[in-house]
């Protein structure tokens, strides 16, 4: 059986969830019997991406600095790799249509969530996907794997997908990921750490404002792993909260975002919506209280190992982590509990699913 994957996650993505699926289904793909997994790749700065895995032009990598040149380049190559046709399911990394009129075998698409559909709001007018890119992936996809019963839920509220043509998979985590925590990211310091994005429906002004009393009282920092430098807007905020000297920004490696889990007091989850919800796994792993809305699939994945609250409440968002930072027995719980959960979303449980939905399609 031979997979395809297509560029579109790797041209855009260094660091991120789906980059970091993908890749992990390739390679897993590739250690499995009788099932062979090709990207439809040359160029990229993915950092789950190994040089050696380059269908060609891996030396070349540095001269492409532009993101549009890349994704000029792997859109180039991806067609010609599906007019050849030595493939027997096409599976595309994100929703790009650029492949409909190439594709002459199955093609299966995974949806990470309904974000764009649910808050529309928070997205700008000419974003592809608001202009119907998604749709017409999910219209003609042979299947669709969705991510969590959330996903699957919303897909059928917008898109009236049939049950047939839908599994639900969820994220798999493999042992592999989690790293050895980096040096140099060590402190002294007392902190409960944010990862990811921190605009629209990530809740993070909510959040801070509800947390500002807490950091003050227990004498904390807030540490934002990712989402870039401050704007102007949140640093115009944490003056006005008089938090400025408690809040800070990192941008992390995989490893080092090890050591920011390991060493926080708990790791924050305000989002408003998640499709899945990875970080939760990853402070799971890393021996993290975990502390998140009880919105979406979050109590998907996290279950009764993690402390949940209401959040469009900032007082339920306050006092949600008062109860874990002023308890250590509850933080150890926390923790235990973690690492029960973890082992339900086992890498290999999510290949042998994916793998099963290749050999449907092709059947």
């Amino acid at each position: 059986m031979r997979i395809l994957f297509d560029h579109q996650a790797f041209s855009n993505q260094k660091y991120g969830g789906i980059s970091r699926y993908f890749a992990n289904l390739h390679y897993g793909l590739n250690a499995a019997a009788n099932v062979e997994s090709k990207l439809g790749l040359v160029f990229t700065h993915n950092a789950y991406i190994y040089k050696k895995s380059l269908p060609a032009g891996g030396l070349l990598e540095p001269i492409i600095k532009k993101q549009s040149r890349r994704n000029k380049y792997n859109k180039w190559y991806c067609r010609h790799l599906l007019k050849q046709g030595d493939y027997d399911v096409f599976h595309p990394t994100y929703y790009n249509p650029y492949f409909l009129n190439a594709v002459k075998k199955p093609f299966v698409i995974t949806v990470h969530d309904m974000i764009h559909e649910l808050y529309l709001h928070y997205f700008a007018a000419q974003d592809p996907l608001t202009a119907g890119y998604k749709a017409q992936v999910i219209n003609k996809a042979d299947h669709i794997i969705a991510i969590s019963e959330c996903t699957k839920r919303d897909l059928q509220k917008f898109y009236a997908v049939p049950d047939e043509k839908i599994t639900v998979i969820y994220h798999g985590f493999k042992m592999s990921d989690n790293l050895h925590p980096a040096a140099g990211f060590e402190t002294n310091d007392k902190y409960l750490l944010f990862v990811g994005d921190r605009g629209g429906y990530k809740n993070f002004e909510l959040f801070i404002k509800a947390v500002t009393p807490l950091l003050l009282k227990y004498n904390l920092l807030l540490i934002c792993s990712g989402g870039g430098n401050f704007t102007s807007a949140e640093n115009d905020l944490f003056n006005d909260l008089d938090i400025s000297d408690r809040v800070q920004q990192k941008s992390a490696s995989d490893a080092e975002l090890a050591a920011l889990y390991g060493q926080a007091e708990a790791f924050i989850y305000p989002s408003l919506y998640e499709g899945f919800g990875l970080p939760v796994l990853e402070a799971f792993s890393n021996n993290c209280p975990v502390i998140m809305s009880n919105t979406s699939s979050l109590p998907e994945v996290g279950g009764e190992a993690t402390q949940y609250f209401d959040p469009l409440s900032q007082q339920s968002i306050a006092t949600a982590i008062d109860a874990v930072i002023s308890n250590k027995t509850l933080q150890s719980e926390l923790r235990t509990k973690g690492k029960q959960r973890l082992s339900l979303f086992d890498f290999d449980n999510t290949l042998k699913q994916t793998i099963n939905v290749y050999k449907q399609v092709m059947r």
